[in-house]
């Protein structure tokens, strides 16, 4: 998505260029604009004028913060700091803070059973508009949904896919915008490979000049825009709603992010039920989901001991212990999840 944010401090440029850096390698830059437009903000504030940065500047910059959560605070640090070491790469003295403590998730994360998936699928085939609108994104959602849950690759990752990336001949996806910034390649079965060829076959047929070229979006409205991810979110809470699968709270889910931890844990159990090596088959699934390493993708082995615990105890007589016990507090913190 576009930066939208005029920066008019002496810090300006530099903001600009950092920002095209960061489009060209991570999918969702929107978070660190509005960051570096505060941090903006707060120099014209306080009449910062000369290019250096100091303690007290950076603490200026945290005063202006409206009261945020730990989460936020840490995230915000953390985008400020990528900047300002940036702003060092360049010769420009710069005071870099330290990083906060990263906060301790408290979510726990919720796998859909098998009916409430086939109950979901039914209810978003089912959707209908409260009232025509061209800018509705719900032609994109059946197909959507299908592919977060058929893959497991993030909605980020889904909503950054451009026609040219999906190879119907060899039957896979390119991701080229990842959480890790590594491309991979995502195989697609023929029901998926049908489902994504439906939804091309449509999209197509709505009046906008070069909707299928290859540089632009696959997933996209009915005035052929791309969309963020607040839509699908806003979509799929109605659809949970409508399904009877109630929120169970803050940081108690469920979210569209849960059908990626359900992917993972109905894989398992899949190959559990197929026999099939999991010693063999986790790397597999572990480069599915882009981790950068088996030892995220080993979380999800610790997800479904409540579920399928069977998976666990086939797990357990391969491996012999190879695999430590996690804490479950440090799960959502990895790279690849």
């Amino acid at each position: 998505m576009s930066n939208k944010h005029e920066y008019r401090s002496v810090f300006a440029p530099y903001i600009s260029a950092f920002m095209k850096i960061k489009s060209a390698v991570v999918s969702k830059t929107a978070d660190y604009g509005h960051t570096l437009k505060q941090w903006d903000d707060a120099m014209i504030l306080n009449k910062r004028s000369e290019l250096y940065v100091t303690k007290e500047m950076v603490c200026e910059w945290e005063k202006s913060l409206y009261p945020t959560s730990d989460v936020t605070s840490y995230h915000k640090h953390s985008q400020l700091i990528q900047f300002l070491k940036y702003l060092c790469r360049l010769g420009i003295e710069c005071y870099v803070p330290r990083l906060p403590k990263r906060p301790t998730s408290t979510y726990t994360p919720y796998v859909y059973t098998h009916d409430e998936i086939i109950r979901i699928f039914a209810a978003i085939d089912e959707a209908e508009l409260s009232r025509p609108t061209p800018k509705s994104c719900l032609m994109c959602m059946p197909c959507l949904f299908r592919l977060l849950y058929a893959t497991g690759m993030r909605i980020s990752e889904a909503l950054s896919i451009r026609n040219e990336d999906v190879d119907f001949s060899n039957n896979f996806i390119i991701l080229r915008k990842t959480k890790n910034n590594k491309e991979r390649i995502i195989p697609m079965n023929e029901r998926l490979k049908e489902v994504l060829m439906q939804y091309i076959k449509y999209r197509d047929l709505v009046p906008v000049e070069g909707i299928s070229n290859p540089d632009r979006y696959l997933f996209v409205s009915g005035l052929g825009k791309p969309f963020s991810t607040n839509t699908p979110y806003t979509f799929f809470k109605r659809i949970l709603e409508k399904c009877g699968i109630h929120h169970r709270g803050k940081n108690e889910g469920p979210r569209v992010h849960d059908l990626r931890h359900t992917f993972a844990v109905h894989t398992l159990h899949r190959m559990s039920s197929e026999d099939v090596d999991l010693y063999a088959g986790l790397p597999i699934l572990s480069v599915m989901l882009g981790h950068a390493s088996v030892k995220e993708t080993e979380w999800y082995l610790r997800l479904t001991r409540e579920f399928y615990p069977e998976i666990i105890e086939k797990m357990s007589a391969t491996t012999g212990g190879v695999f430590p016990e996690l804490d479950k507090n440090n799960m959502y913190h990895g790279k690849g999840n």
